[in-house]
């Protein structure tokens, strides 16, 4: 079955939308029309999903404009990589350390490892579409060292646990705004003292196990969280 015209000038305009600075206005629908050969009503459809995705912004008047899509961060239990798969973004990471330290009161405790044990420390910057979005601070039990030692550090840690039969089945998570200091500032291309969002997770396997706790800041432009709230039941009086 062939690609509908609709989506293939979505794909191709997207693969456009990646290689231009933000800010960057797309040719008018006229133009693209006979670019691509189609009707402005097929080019049309395509810039609306474009701007469903958030990756334009049309502005009536003046034209249609590159954006970055912020990614929001719901109450499913994701990984990094499945949230930008979803989105259609390019999920990877550069990996800046990977060494075993002695675990900080906090870290022993969430992680159920006694104090001032060993334990690994991993840090990776994540990207989507090959653009810094968050610098993760990860630690793990050292009883998993096995598993790290010939693994691709570079793509998704919960797959490379879920291979070694280990899967995340829950998680706690923390989350505030904080100024980024200077380091995290550079890697994240933010200016310095921007705010960040920092998540502190803690993973469990399906065990209730405690297997990771990273402490992640985003770019406060390309990150929110959403959550779905309910009002409890009134049990009525008497109840």
């Amino acid at each position: 079955m062939s690609t509908p015209k609709h989506v293939a000038i979505t794909n191709a305009l997207r693969e456009r939308c990646r290689e231009l600075p933000v800010g960057s206005r797309l040719p008018a629908e006229k133009e693209l029309a006979v670019q691509f050969e189609v009707s402005r009503m097929t080019v049309r459809q395509a810039l609306d999903a474009l701007a469903a995705d958030g990756r334009v912004e049309r502005v009536p008047g003046l034209g249609t404009f590159v954006r970055r899509p912020t990614v929001a961060m719901g109450p499913h239990l994701t990984s990094f990589s499945e949230d930008m798969r979803n989105r259609g973004l390019r999920p990877s990471s550069r990996l800046i350390a990977i060494e075993e330290v002695t675990a900080t009161g906090e870290v022993a405790t969430d992680l159920g490892v006694d104090p001032a044990s060993p334990v690994i420390r991993l840090e990776r910057l994540r990207f989507a579409d090959d653009e810094p979005m968050c610098l993760e601070d990860a630690h793990l039990p050292s009883r998993l060292q096995r598993v790290l030692d010939d693994a691709d550090l570079e793509g998704s840690l919960h797959e490379v646990l879920a291979k070694a039969g280990i899967v995340i089945a829950a998680a706690r998570r923390r989350v505030r705004a904080v100024p980024a200091p200077a380091r995290d500032a550079r890697l994240l291309g933010l200016p310095e003292h921007a705010p960040a969002l920092e998540i502190v997770d803690l993973f469990f396997d399906t065990g209730r196990r405690p297997v990771q706790r990273s402490r992640s800041r985003y770019r406060h432009d390309r990150y929110e969280v959403q959550s779905d709230l309910f009002r409890p039941a009134d049990p009525g009086p008497g109840r």
